[in-house]
């Protein structure tokens, strides 16, 4: 497997993608203006409208983050199923079904939130309205669907960190912290509070940076082999 072609561009794309990506997320997070508990409406609302260039930003910055995550989850699937292949295939997976969960997630709570916000500081617009239609938006039954397929990245970024640990491609902390970090940002929807959106996204970068930095230090030779 050693005389595969673009080794090198394969092994340098996906150390790239897994320093770029959780980069952007802790940005995202960053600047994301404050996001309360579930049933304060007005308070929400009246938050995103006072800064709701700065919502859609947060929430930009964050699918594009998820998206650059979908290379280095593939480049580390493909590092882990030389040398596990049932597991670097399943983790991949998950990985990326999970990814299309948090894509829809940020979506949601992104574009859909930031509209009803910009919307709700107009006049002329009967506040109630809009604080009725954010409600159903949050507990709507039909959101369960895309809230709960993220548990697929948790459970697949898991696979793939401990995997490449398990065989040699990365320090063994490097593959824990980033199953961590894969973690604590698969439950934020869980735990409403801007710290730990910071915190969670902080340890996702840790992990990830450091197994970059493996994947950099790795010869292509090795990065065929699987470590």
């Amino acid at each position: 497997m050693t005389d595969l072609p673009h080794l090198g561009l394969y092994r340098r794309a996906t150390a790239a993608a897994l320093l770029v990506a959780p980069v952007l997320f802790l940005l995202d997070n960053i600047i994301h203006p404050t996001e309360y508990e579930r049933d304060n409406e007005a308070r929400q609302l009246a938050e995103i409208g006072a800064h709701h260039e700065r919502w859609q930003l947060a929430h930009a910055l964050g699918f594009l983050s998820i998206l650059v995550f979908a290379a280095a989850v593939l480049g580390l699937a493909f590092l882990v199923r030389r040398r596990q292949p049932r597991l670097g295939l399943w983790a991949g997976a998950l990985s990326v079904v999970g990814l299309m969960g948090l894509a829809a997630v940020i979506t949601i709570d992104g574009y859909t939130w930031g509209v009803l916000g910009e919307v709700y500081q107009r006049r002329g617009v009967a506040p109630e309205s809009t604080e009725i239609a954010l409600h159903q938006v949050q507990h709507s039954d039909w959101s369960l669907l895309y809230y709960f397929t993220p548990l697929a990245w948790i459970i697949g970024l898991a696979m793939l960190g401990i995997g490449a640990a398990r065989q040699g491609a990365v320090p063994p902390w490097a593959g824990a912290l980033l199953a961590l970090g894969g973690l604590m940002v698969g439950i934020e929807t869980a735990v409403i509070s801007n710290a730990y959106f910071i915190a969670a996204a902080a340890v996702l970068s840790a992990g990830s940076i450091a197994v970059a930095a493996a994947l950099a230090r790795m010869s292509n030779e090795d990065f065929a082999r699987g470590g």
